[in-house]
């Protein structure tokens, strides 16, 4: 839960919906701040209403065969746990990668944004040395995979990813997003420029900062936290930050007041399996530029916004929402209605009958 993505929503939600239902929960994780999570998410006093079983967080002293040494950690933790407890579930809803699964003779569905995230770090690549590595890691993925009943994805592209991989099928599950929390009809706007999101390489956030550098006549700005595995990248960011440009380090729950002034939206992001965030700016009256691949080429579709695949194209985009008040407007109402077949709502209306399906 300290990850504070995309699953930590999904996992919060997921046990709203079921709450709902009239279900006992137990919400089993490693250690985590409960009060900042509530504060990041919004949702203070949610876990005195599910029973937390907790474990101690993975810190590792080398990364040497970090991968295995992760799965045997997990493995014996969410034993040790669940025995202590003498706990039997009905049905285990995970949010966690699939060796990470409790074992148990529960049905068991799983939340999917990637099918073994190694995969494309290196047995795609044609490595031997990758391949020889990750093989038993791999046969261990299929091996927790036959005691999944049910795969739910975060998207169709993720889906598709994991019927040629696995050979499953799964059913596609938008993840829930804070729409309501971030509506806004504001006509008036600022030349303002945003991206939202974890501070990272696999973001993009240099691209942005290019994108800036183009566009000195409008303000940029970036809003994320940093994990402590990041801070190399974020200080290279700031050494390179143009003047056009700044960062803000706070919860988007917390920079409400920025989106409600922003014109547009851009993700950098390349091949993500979805996009919370856009979705979120979306529904706060700001017009997605993104990266035309992953999930969400399948959310900004239409006049809902534009896609980019180099950065004068994105650039070029930018400039014309900006220079076409008639246009952006048209675009940002687009976006913004089609930003609620997003919504938590419809997340949890929709995991409730499938764990319904099980559960009678």
């Amino acid at each position: 839960m300290s990850v504070l993505g995309g699953a930590e929503r999904v996992a919060i939600h997921s046990a709203k919906a079921l709450l709902d239902r009239g279900d006992e929960v137990y919400f089993l994780s490693e250690d985590f701040d409960v009060g900042h999570v509530e504060d990041f998410y919004g949702c203070e006093g949610f876990f005195n209403k599910v029973t937390r079983i907790s474990y101690p967080s993975f810190k590792p002293r080398t990364r040497k065969a970090l991968l295995y040494r992760m799965i045997i950690y997990y493995r014996r933790q969410q034993g040790l746990a669940l025995a202590k407890l003498r706990l039997r579930p009905d049905i285990i809803l995970s949010t966690q990668d699939i060796p990470y699964v409790p074992s148990t003779e529960a049905p068991t569905i799983q939340y999917l944004y990637y099918p073994e995230y190694f995969t494309h770090l290196g047995l795609g690549s044609g490595s031997w040395s990758w391949r020889f590595y990750y093989w038993p890691a791999s046969r261990y993925y299929r091996h927790k995979l036959s005691n999944i009943d049910k795969l739910l994805s975060v998207s169709d592209y993720s889906r598709g990813r994991i019927k040629r991989v696995w050979g499953r099928d799964a059913t596609t599950l938008y993840p829930p997003c804070a729409v309501d929390e971030y509506a806004s009809q504001r006509s008036e706007r600022e030349n303002l420029i945003l991206t939202v999101g974890r501070i990272g390489p696999e973001k993009g956030h240099h691209t942005f900062l290019e994108i800036a550098r183009n566009l000195p006549q409008l303000r940029f700005v970036i809003i994320g936290s940093v994990s402590r595995d990041k801070t190399g990248y974020y200080e290279e960011l700031m050494r390179n930050l143009p003047q056009n440009c700044e960062i803000v380090l706070a919860p988007l729950m917390k920079s409400k007041e920025l989106l409600q002034r922003a014109k547009v939206y851009i993700h950098c992001a390349r091949d993500e399996q979805f996009g919370i965030t856009i979705v979120e700016a979306m529904a706060a009256g700001l017009v997605p530029v993104v990266h035309d691949s992953g999930g969400p080429r399948e959310l900004v579709v239409d006049t809902a916004g534009f896609r980019w695949t180099d950065t004068a194209e994105a650039v070029r985009q930018v400039e014309r929402l900006v220079g076409d008040e008639s246009l952006r407007t048209s675009m940002a109402e687009t976006a913004r209605l089609r930003a609620n077949l997003f919504s938590s709502h419809a997340f949890e209306t929709r995991i409730a009958e499938i764990v319904g399906n099980y559960a009678n």
